[in-house]
Order: structure tokens, then C-alpha cells, then sequence
């Protein structure tokens, strides 16, 4: 058993698929389909189901537990290996579309300065799309809200607190008249939007409508124009309400608190480029180190 099978299995398990697996690799679907026939042959059982797509079996998914701890392995072999006090190779961070347009920018484009050889990239998704691409090793860390998973192989390393209001169009001077607006907000997974449902509910509004966007300007933009009210961060809001093109009101804090962790898989090499990368976060921004990394007392949000 090679790496390198190990490798194709791998991502023909993720993506379900024999053709997408070929185009990710860059091989001919051939030579993928002739690999996973050799490796289930050298194994003695098959590893997928071949009906609408490729499913795991029992056997293909206990193989595919060691596959992704033996490749991680490597690559973190590799990057020790190569990990110097000048920060250099790859750095994959994630975070939920609200932070990835409110707060890191200016944060990546320092970094970036600072540490040129570093291969930087931004993965944005949902909260449960971050968590599962760090327990497979597909991103070095992410930032995600205060929901989670129970899973002891996830530790979180910064935490961040931000305050979220109600805004609508200044035309709006009573909270009364914004409940019953469409609301802009993130798609279905954003704790953002399942704490205003909550508001919402203890207020006995049930019948909630949506206009998706899932890009925060756009979101207070869509608000300025009066298309809906939202429920976004305080400070993302202030330039806008002191030209008075947006009216906030306040919730209780009970629902309005929105908690960020910086979370990474616990096996996972923290490199001289990530560890760069956190000294820098804290420095700029409000988040703070966590001493107690036990991250299990969060739940995820379905």
C-alpha cells in the first residue's frame, strides 16, 4: 500500500466520485479506477459501493481513518522539516463570510508582508463546512462561531466576543415596524441567523422571511436600500449609522453575544507560519489566547 493509493482513495471517498477524484488529481479516470481495483486487491475486500457514485463500505471506512492520519502525517513531516524561523510553504486558514470581509483583510495583507514565502490562502463556508475541513486535515485552522462539535480532537486557540444589532433603513425609528421585514442574512448554518430566530421567537414572530446573501457588504448595502433589516456585527455598521443611513437597535445580550474561536485539529503541526499568524491576530484584533483548549462544551447547530 503506497501513499500515493492511499492519496487517490482519499479523495475518491470525499468527493464520491470517480471523475471528480480525476480532475482534482490530474490523472485519467482510468488510471484512478485501475488504482482503487489494485489497492482493494492487494486489501481483499472492496472499498466501495459502485451505485449513483462511490460509497464507502464498512471496510472503506475504516481504511479511510488511517488514510487521512498516515497522509497527514507525512505532510507534517514534511513540514517540519522544512519549518525554519523565516515562516515559509503553505498556510490554508478558514473563516465564516462575516469575518473573512469584516476583520481579515487588512490582517492577510500584513501577514502577507511580513512573511512573503508564506503561501497564503482564505477558505470561506459555513460554520459546520470549517469544522469538518479542519478534523480532515484539509485546513491548518479556522474561524468559526460558538458552535461546534463534541470532538476532542478539535482545540480552539483564540476566542473573540462581538455584540450583534438589529439595522434597518434610517427611515425606521421603532423596532416594532422592523420585525415583520425579510431579513438579509448568511444561508441556513449561520449561528448568526439561528440567535436572531431565537430573538425572534421569544418575541413570538415565527413566520420569518429571508433574502440570502452571503457577503456582509452587500448585506448592509441591501439594508441601506431598504430591501430588509438584518442582524449583523456592531462595529461593522458604525461609518454607516453615523452618516444616518442606518438605524441599529439593541436585543438583549442573551441573544445578541456572538462568540469566534480559532480552532485547529489538535494532531495537526502547529508550524513557525501559524504560530506568525496567531502572534499577529492577537496583536490587531480583540481576540485573546485560550489557556484551556477543551473545546468539547460546544454543540453544533444544525
Amino acid at each position: 500500500m503506497e501513499s500515493n493509493e492511499l492519496r487517490i482513495f482519499k479523495t475518491v471517498a470525499l468527493e464520491g466520485s470517480i471523475t471528480k477524484a480525476a480532475q482534482i488529481l490530474g490523472y485519467v479516470q482510468s488510471n484512478v479506477t485501475a488504482r482503487i481495483q489494485q489497492l482493494e486487491s492487494e486489501l481483499k475486500t472492496p472499498l466501495f459501493y459502485r451505485q449513483r457514485g462511490m460509497v464507502l463500505t464498512p471496510s472503506g471506512e475504516k481504511l479511510l481513518v488511517y488514510a487521512e492520519q498516515i497522509l497527514h502525517l507525512l505532510e507534517d513531516a514534511e513540514k517540519a522539516l522544512d519549518d525554519s524561523i523565516n515562516p515559509s510553504g503553505s498556510l490554508a486558514i478558514g473563516a465564516n463570510h462575516t469575518l473573512s470581509s469584516l476583520h481579515l483583510p487588512a490582517i492577510l495583507s500584513e501577514y502577507h508582508k511580513a512573511y512573503p514565502k508564506v503561501d497564503l490562502s482564505l477558505i470561506t463556508g459555513n460554520t459546520n463546512e470549517l469544522i469538518y475541513k479542519v478534523q480532515h486535515f484539509q485546513i491548518d485552522g479556522a474561524f468559526v462561531k460558538s458552535s461546534s462539535i463534541s470532538d476532542e480532537n478539535i482545540i480552539k486557540e483564540l476566542a473573540y466576543e462581538e455584540n450583534l444589532v438589529l439595522i434597518s433603513s434610517s427611515k425606521y425609528n421603532d423596532i416594532q415596524e422592523v420585525y415583520y421585514k425579510p431579513f438579509i442574512m448568511n444561508t441556513v448554518g449561520c449561528p448568526n441567523r439561528f440567535q436572531l430566530e431565537e430573538w425572534l421567537k421569544s418575541k413570538g414572530i415565527f413566520n420569518i422571511r429571508y433574502m440570502e446573501f452571503n457577503n456582509l457588504d452587500s448585506i448592509i448595502e441591501g439594508v441601506v436600500e431598504d430591501l430588509g433589516a438584518s442582524f449583523v456585527p456592531e462595529s461593522s455598521i458604525e461609518e454607516y449609522e453615523q452618516l444616518g443611513l442606518i438605524k441599529s437597535f439593541k436585543i438583549p445580550q442573551e441573544y445578541s453575544l456572538a462568540k469566534t474561536f480559532f480552532i485547529r485539529h489538535k494532531d495537526s503541526l502547529k508550524t513557525n507560519a501559524l504560530q506568525k499568524f496567531i502572534e499577529i491576530i492577537e496583536s490587531k484584533t480583540s481576540f485573546h489566547s485560550i489557556i484551556n483548549s477543551d473545546y468539547n462544551s460546544l454543540k453544533t447547530l444544525t
